[in-house]
């Protein structure tokens, strides 16, 4: 019994933090992103999770995410500012040459303020959605149990 207790309140502890975490990001207009190739490294790794806020300006050196014109997205560093024409000139810093095509300034998601290692694993293999799901279906997997244990003890202290 003492088990289920335990992963109980871990299972627990982990939905409420993960609810206050997401909470935060929306109160703050912060989006994420999983970096999916090792263009950015050594700055950032295939797999970190990096942490986007729309600037009100952005600078030469500035890693931001972006949408490509096909509807995906992808971060790398700024290279050159065209503000005559509104667009900036990006470079994966792993990469050798510099993008291809430049990138408007109104297609800029955000600059990266922060990123964590390995967590983008998460959601470039799973839909967060789904881990919710599974952690609460665990939640209440653990409940239940819990429920038919108690009852059984119950039962037999009354016999």
């Amino acid at each position: 019994m003492k088990i289920f207790n335990v992963l109980y309140n871990i299972v627990a502890i982990i939905i409420v933090l993960v609810f206050a975490f997401t909470v935060g990001l929306k109160i703050t207009d912060t989006k994420t992103f999983a970096v999916a190739s090792p263009s950015m490294e050594d700055e950032l790794h295939e797999g970190d999770m990096v942490f986007v806020r729309k600037a009100g300006e952005y600078a030469e050196g500035d890693i931001i995410t972006a949408r490509l014109p096909s509807g995906g997205m992808f971060t790398h560093r700024i290279d050159y500012i065209d503000y005559e024409n509104n667009l900036v000139y990006t470079m994966g810093d792993n990469n050798p040459q510099p993008d291809p095509l430049p990138t408007a300034l109104d297609d800029i998601i955000g600059k990266v303020v922060f990123s964590v290692p390995a967590l983008g694993f998460i959601s470039l293999n799973f839909n967060s959605t789904a881990v919710i799901t599974v952690l609460a279906a665990v939640l209440i997997a653990i409940m239940l149990v819990r429920f038919v244990v108690y009852k059984f003890k119950q039962k037999g202290e009354r016999s």
